[in-house]
């Protein structure tokens, strides 16, 4: 049975894949698809942990996985006399080459483009006339993809051939952390882009092609922060309510407002993860900010978030935030296991947030 996992930021998502792995039956044989580096790189190295040695499981960028999957053993029944010869990640065909042409897809020195690389995986599906999957049938029984809420473009399409299969395909992720797109510039599916990828797991669902599961218990982030994180989204997605299962206890915790005076002094007190929207933001506070993207997969005691406009103005009236903005700041937020603090100007309104008293201010 395919099933997607929807868990909140702190769910422990990758131990849930490595505790499948260790605890699956001998005859199955997994593939475990990782989109970034790092999530491959962690997942290797925590089921080698559970399973050394063991030829039972498999990890693969999902790069890797279309180009050894689908795309090499296949490639010259799409396009007769042609071979992959490699991976061309910065690269971009010429505006002129149409989809029925290799150089649509291939770089004159046989690499295939990162860009067209999941439309390419789906014709050469289509051109195998079911080779492509009778082959995956034969070397793996399960598939794992970690980071689920970042598949977009041409790789839905490439869900929907292993939904088809008789494999079972199991995927793990949170739509409230979709800031990355294995490959922001493809225009296909274009509905579903980022958090709204929801949407189409949704319609899968109703196809009878996926059963979807939400797992709302967070075990990083105390119960104020989860209720905060929970409110950054319209109702009407129908996310189930983030528990805390957190026991730590911090004698800084909770929610904070920070004069634009008092930063410095904040971040001395605290350590704070500080966290801006872009480069360039807040560089008047003097402190060392990092981008929403590279903070994604950290867990620290606190954080400290630059506001943008349409943060202000969820923290002023409680107006969802929709789009990237949504997930960046979930993604802030749910980096804290005790404290989040906002950048504020005294005047503007923040009633949940306590005000930050720096150690000079007058009682």
């Amino acid at each position: 049975m395919n099933e997607l996992t929807i868990a909140v930021a702190g769910a422990r998502k990758t131990q849930g894949i490595v505790e499948a792995c260790r605890d699956a039956d001998d005859q199955r044989r997994i593939l475990v698809i990782a989109y970034t580096q790092a999530s491959q790189a962690e997942l290797e190295s925590r089921i080698a942990d559970v399973l050394p040695l063991s030829p039972q499981v498999e990890v693969l960028g999902w790069y890797a996985f279309l180009l050894r999957h689908f795309v090499s053993p296949y490639l010259p029944l799409l396009f007769p006399g042609h071979s992959l010869r490699g991976f061309n990640y910065e690269g971009e065909p010429h505006r002129a080459a149409r989809d029925v042409d290799a150089a649509r897809f291939l770089d004159p020195e046989e690499r295939a483009y990162q860009c067209n690389l999941a439309s390419l995986a789906h014709k050469v599906h289509e051109a195998s006339d079911g080779s492509v999957l009778d082959r995956l049938e034969h070397i793996y029984t399960d598939i794992y993809i970690d980071e689920a809420q970042d598949i977009g473009g041409w790789a839905l399409e490439i869900l929907k051939v292993l939904f088809a299969s008789k494999l079972d395909v199991h995927l793990v992720g949170d739509m409230r952390q979709a800031l990355l797109s294995t490959n922001p510039r493809d225009n296909k599916n274009s509905p579903y882009r980022f958090e709204k990828v929801l949407t189409w797991y949704r319609e899968r669902e109703a196809q009878g092609q996926l059963k979807i599961t939400q797992k709302a218990t967070t075990h990083r982030s105390s119960q104020v922060i989860a209720d905060l994180s929970d409110r950054l989204f319209d109702p009407s997605l129908k996310y189930a309510a983030t528990i805390s299962a957190s026991t730590e206890t911090h004698f800084h915790h909770g929610l904070y407002r920070v004069s634009p005076q008092n930063v410095a002094a904040y971040v001395e007190a605290h350590a704070p993860l500080s966290i801006h929207y872009r480069a360039g933001l807040g560089d008047e506070f003097g402190i060392t900010f990092t981008t929403f993207g590279v903070a994604k997969g950290r867990t620290v005691d606190h954080v400290l978030l630059l506001p943008t406009e349409k943060f202000r103005q969820f923290l002023k009236d409680g107006t969802p935030l929709v789009g990237k903005t949504a997930c960046a700041f979930y993604i802030g937020v749910t980096r804290a296991k005790h404290s989040v603090a906002v950048i504020l100007d005294p005047s503007l309104v923040a009633d949940e947030f306590t005000p930050w008293k720096a150690p000079t201010d007058p009682a």
